[in-house]
């Protein structure tokens, strides 16, 4: 009877695991791990005998977005610290424009403001200063007139190179005081929640976000 028991916990795991992630198709064992991990710790409820009032949901969503606040006010300030290793980069925006050209592959400006969640007017000001300051070069794209690649410079290669190990104490910074479990979880959460978010437009000052979260609920573009 113990092991129909475990399995009825198990099946229970599998039916929150599928409605947490509805989207995605390929999460593997280790991700499931992960999550069964996340929801046994500080518990020894099983999932169905851990249902909350309903409002207990909208206190956990204030709470999460509190925190992640925070957590970005931590980050901003640790990364301003470590940005100081370099005398041209000025700021979190510079340096992960320059961070998306590493690899050397050019990137139109359409591409980077999609990789740094930027609308197109705060990304091209921020491409524009990389480039003034010799750390990024322009070029037209050969396969279609009306873009522009961006590519990083041995200029901006060396100044990254500058910063990368203050940027890696940062980061250590961030997570240490969290086990490895605890750090294994929490990205894959965050990468969870960034790919869901990446399938939106950015958001501007005159967008409505009320329909920002109907179309992530649906899954129907906004119009």
């Amino acid at each position: 009877m113990k092991s129909k028991r475990l399995l009825t916990e198990l099946l229970d795991y599998i039916e929150l695991f599928e409605q947490s992630f509805p989207n995605d198709e390929e999460l593997s064992m280790k991700s499931f791990l992960i999550f069964v991990q996340s929801m046994q710790e500080g518990t020894e409820e099983s999932p169905t005998s851990a249902i909350r009032p309903a409002n207990m949901g909208q206190q956990h969503e204030v709470s999460i977005a509190r925190h992640l606040s925070l957590l970005h006010r931590y980050s901003k300030g640790y990364i301003k610290r470590a940005l100081m290793a370099s005398d041209l980069l000025q700021s979190e925006e510079e340096y992960s424009y320059l961070a998306s050209l590493m690899s050397g592959k050019s990137q139109t400006k359409t591409e980077l403001n999609a990789l740094n969640a930027m609308e197109k007017t705060s990304g091209a000001e921020i491409i524009r200063r990389l480039v003034a300051k010799g750390m990024a070069e322009e070029r037209p794209d050969e396969r279609d007139r009306r873009s522009v690649l961006v590519t990083i410079t041995p200029q901006g290669r060396a100044e990254l190179m500058k910063v990368f190990p203050q940027l890696h104490t940062a980061a250590l910074l961030l997570s240490a005081p969290l086990q490895e479990q605890q750090q294994a979880t929490l990205d894959f959460l965050l990468h969870y929640l960034c790919g869901a978010l990446s399938t939106l437009p950015p958001a501007k000052s005159d967008s409505d976000l009320a329909e920002l979260l109907r179309t992530l609920r649906t899954g129907a573009p906004s119009h």
